[in-house]
């Protein structure tokens, strides 16, 4: 068990790392365009489709893995006073179940489109230049698919750790 929780947070720390770069490199990127643009009349191509298209997409799925290790998603405890502790834990993995399985159809359905996107090479015109954005169409099954593992592997730990909550 400690090995899978060593790997959990390891993977979840991972994206999260991967989220707070994105952030900071498209900081930089929009400071730069508006700099140069500002300055001396001239943008950097593609900054909102690449905006748009891929840091925007990045930072809002791939810490979801991330979130769900850190049980930082909306709950609601209305009747959890009513359970005992072994009833929480078994309404908890119920949960984390469902959850998995949402996500785990989430990504094979986004995976299923994101193999059509490759096939087809999907791009978008931005000015005269095709750029290929079915790279993106890759980031929401790998989010999906980390989330489902990550929930998953909550399910044991559930009921092997101490929970203080």
């Amino acid at each position: 068990m400690k090995l899978l929780e060593r790997w959990l947070d390891r993977t979840a720390q991972g994206v999260a790392l991967l989220g707070a770069l994105g952030i900071l490199a498209m900081m930089v990127h929009i400071t730069l365009d508006i700099f140069l643009r500002s300055s001396i009349s001239v943008s950097i191509p593609a900054t909102q489709e690449l905006v748009t298209r891929y840091y925007m997409v990045t930072l809002a799925l791939l810490p979801l893995a991330w979130v769900e290790r850190k049980r930082s998603m909306i709950f609601v405890e209305a009747f959890s006073g009513l359970f005992g502790s072994r009833g929480l834990r078994v309404v908890d993995s119920f949960v984390a179940l469902f959850s998995a399985s949402v996500y785990a159809i989430l990504a094979v359905a986004t995976w299923d489109k994101a193999m059509e996107q490759y096939d087809i090479g999907s791009y978008v015109m931005s000015l005269n230049f095709p750029m290929p954005v079915w790279p993106t169409y890759l980031i929401l099954p790998v989010a999906f698919g980390l989330s489902t593992l990550v929930t998953l592997a909550r399910i044991p730990l559930l009921f092997t750790k101490d929970r203080e909550e």
